[in-house]
C-alpha cells in the first residue's frame, strides 16, 4: 500500500532523531574519554630566587587545600605577607571568597618555615573569609630546661603565638586559661605516642604517613626535631625532611632504614648541612626538591651543597635544574607583585611538581 506524504515523513523525522542520537551518544562518549580527569597538584611556593624558607601548597583531585610550612627568613622577612594570595592562586579563589584550608603542616620552630603563617595569622581579618580548619605540628617545650632554644629565632616564635591567639579571638574561639591556642594545637593531633602507633592522615586521595618527631635527644638541635612525614599520592610517594638534621636523619634511618624509599624527596635543610648521604641512599628519591636560595646554591665554599648534590649524583656535583632535580632559586619567572593573586597564577606552572 502506498504511504501518505505526512506518514512518510513522519517516519524519515523518526529515523533522523535515531541517528541524531545515535551520533551524540558516540561523540558524547568520545568526549568523555579525552576531558581530563582531576589531578593532585603540588606547588613547590617561592616569591623570588633569594629567599631562604619552605611552603607547599597541594590542591587534592576535590579541591581540598593543605599546606606545609609557609614561612621565610631574611630578603623579603618584613615585606607584606604574600600567602594568602599564592593559596588562593592555587584554590582558583578571588580576593575576598571563602577560602578554606583542610590542613597546614608545620615541621619546626624555625621562622623560615612559619614565619609567613604567623603573619597572616596576626593581620587576619574577618574580611579575609579565610578558615584554617586543621593544625599538624608538635614542637618541643621550649620553655623548659630540656630544650633551651638557643637560635636566633625565638622571638619569632612568640610572634607565631600571638598569630595563633589573635586568629582564635577573631573566629571566637575558647582558649583555655593560662594556654595560647597555638598550646591547643601542638602536639594535640600529631605526636610522639600517634606516630609510634602508626599514625596516618588521610585527605581525599593522599595519606600522610608521620614517621618522626622530636626526641629529648635533640636538646637545642631544633632541625633535628623537624616532623618528619611521608605522603602517598597514587603510586608515588614523596618524603618530606624538612630541615632534618644529622642527628635526627641517625634516629630516622636507624627505626625505618630501607623502608624510607620514596619516589621525591624534600632535600634536608634546604639541601646543605642536613640529614647525612646515607639516609638520601636509603631513600634513594628519583626527584630532589631543593627549597634552596640562590646565595646557598651557589655557594659551595661556606655552604657544604656541593656535597649533598654529589651524594644523589653519583659523586658529582652539578649546578643546573632538570626533571631530577626541582630547585627553588632556579625557576624560570617569579611573580612581580607577590601580594597579587594574578602574579602568583601566571606563575604556578613554573612551581608545580609533577607527581604522575
Amino acid at each position: 500500500m502506498k504511504q501518505s506524504g505526512k506518514t512518510g515523513r513522519i517516519k524519515r523525522t523518526a529515523a533522523m532523531m535515531i541517528v541524531m542520537i545515535m551520533l551524540l551518544t558516540i561523540c558524547g562518549g568520545f568526549m568523555n574519554s579525552c576531558v581530563k580527569s582531576p589531578e593532585t597538584e603540588m606547588y613547590m611556593i617561592v616569591p623570588e630566587q633569594n629567599s631562604l624558607m619552605e611552603c607547599y601548597i597541594i590542591k587534592t583531585k576535590a579541591g581540598k587545600i593543605i599546606v606545609i610550612d609557609g614561612g621565610i627568613a631574611g630578603q623579603g622577612y618584613e615585606a607584606a605577607p604574600y600567602l594568602q594570595a599564592a593559596i588562593r592562586a592555587v584554590a582558583g579563589k578571588k580576593e575576598g571568597e571563602y577560602l578554606e584550608v583542610e590542613a597546614w603542616f608545620l615541621s619546626h620552630a624555625h621562622n623560615d618555615h612559619f614565619n609567613e603563617l604567623g603573619k597572616l595569622l596576626r593581620e587576619y581579618a574577618r574580611e579575609d573569609n579565610f578558615f584554617i580548619k586543621n593544625f599538624y605540628f608538635d614542637f618541643p617545650p621550649y620553655d623548659t630546661p630540656e630544650f633551651p632554644y638557643t637560635d636566633g629565632d625565638y622571638p619569632d616564635l612568640l610572634k607565631l603565638k600571638k598569630g595563633f591567639d589573635h586568629y582564635a579571638q577573631v573566629n571566637g574561639f575558647e582558649i583555655p586559661e593560662g594556654k595560647s591556642y597555638y598550646d591547643v594545637w601542638n602536639g594535640a593531633l600529631v605526636n610522639k605516642d600517634t606516630i609510634a602507633a602508626g599514625q596516618e592522615i588521610v585527605i581525599d586521595e593522599l595519606t600522610f604517613e608521620m614517621l618522626q618527631t622530636w626526641d629529648l635527644s635533640d636538646k637545642s638541635d631544633v632541625n633535628s626535631s623537624s616532623l618528619v612525614f611521608r605522603m602517598h599520592v597514587g603510586d608515588k610517594t614523596v618524603m618530606f625532611l624538612h630541615d632534618l638534621g644529622a642527628h635526627g636523619g641517625e634516629r630516622l634511618l636507624a627505626k625505618y632504614g630501607d623502608k624510607l624509599k620514596s619516589d621525591f624527596v624534600h632535600m634536608a635543610h634546604h639541601g646543605q648541612a642536613g640529614v647525612r648521604e646515607d639516609v638520601y641512599k636509603a631513600i634513594d628519591g628519583d626527584v630532589h626538591l631543593w627549597t634552596t636560595p640562590i646565595w646557598v646554591w651557589t655557594n659551595t665554599t661556606t655552604y657544604r651543597i656541593g656535597e649533598t648534590r654529589m651524594w644523589i649524583n653519583n659523586g658529582v656535583d652539578f649546578d643546573t635544574a632538570d626533571e631530577h632535580n626541582i630547585v627553588a632559586c632556579l625557576y624560570k619567572e617569579y611573580p612581580k607583585v607577590p601580594t597579587s593573586i594574578e602574579s602568583w597564577k601566571k606563575v604556578l606552572p613554573v612551581m608545580r611538581v609533577r607527581l604522575d
